[in-house]
Formats: C-alpha cells, structure tokens, sequence
C-alpha cells in the first residue's frame, strides 16, 4: 500500500472536520436523526455515515442540499465552505451558481488576472457586493444607466 503524503492526511482531517460541522448542524435540529438527514438530502444512510464520519466528501450536489436543509449559522456555513473549498479545490455551489448565472461576472473576475487581491480589497469588494445585494433586494437591480 502506497505510504500517506501530508495532503492524503490533510484531505482525512478536512473531511472528518467537515462531517463533525454536519453532526453538529444534524443534532442542532433535535429531532434529525443520521437517517432523516440522509432521506432529506437523497442519499443512502450508509453514505451519510461515510460523509458524517470524516471517511467522504460530499459532492457539490450533496452539500448544497446539506446546507439548505441543515440551515448552518453564518459561523458553522462559513468553516464548513472552508473545509469543502480544502477538499474539492473549488468554490461552494452556491458560488460557483451565482459566478455562472451573473453576466459579466467572469470576465470580471479575470481582470485580476490570476494575481490575489490584498485583505484589504476582499474587504471592499465585499462592502461592493453587499450593496449590490441589498439593492436588489429592494428591487433596484438596474442601475447601469447610472454608471
């Protein structure tokens, strides 16, 4: 059997750490069991107890429906995001929906052209981003007329 690297042990830790977030989000609800969770998100029990025990990770579709049926806080969704973005290398679902369905917003993210943006700029881009959505939650989603 080939010897464990230190990402084989990394990707172990991710997903047990991600399957004790989704006992926790589980057992929050009181009255989910293992079984109700794996019904609710359409997999077998048998998979879920692989994925609540660290053994797998969920795939995009999976998690996507553990996060809308388990409601995580803001807290508990955003180490759970961490520990998905670790093992799959990807944005959550929800990201990688919003990044497809919103024109422009590829070409606008490749305008950095592969160089990270300072904590600083994440900073301000979230402010941006957190006007827009509360612009369109008022009903004013176009203003490209102003710009």
């Amino acid at each position: 059997m080939p010897k464990r690297d230190d990402s084989d042990k990394k990707n172990v830790k991710e997903k047990q750490a991600l399957g004790k977030l989704i006992v926790k989000c589980r057992e929050a609800h009181n009255v989910m069991s293992q079984r109700q969770l794996a019904s609710a998100v359409g997999l077998p029990p048998s998979n879920m107890k692989y994925i609540e025990d660290g053994v797998n990770a969920p795939t995009s579709d999976v998690y996507a429906k553990l996060i809308d049926v388990l409601q995580p806080s803001k807290s508990t969704r955003k180490k759970m995001d961490e520990h998905y973005i670790a093992l799959r290398k990807a944005p959550p679902p929800d990201v990688c929906k919003t990044v497809m369905d919103t024109n422009g917003f590829v070409d606008a993210l490749r305008m950095f052209e592969g160089q990270p943006i300072t904590d600083a700029q994440a900073e301000q881009l979230q402010l941006l981003l957190a006007s827009f959505a509360e612009e369109n939650r008022k009903g004013e989603t176009d203003h490209a007329e102003d710009l």
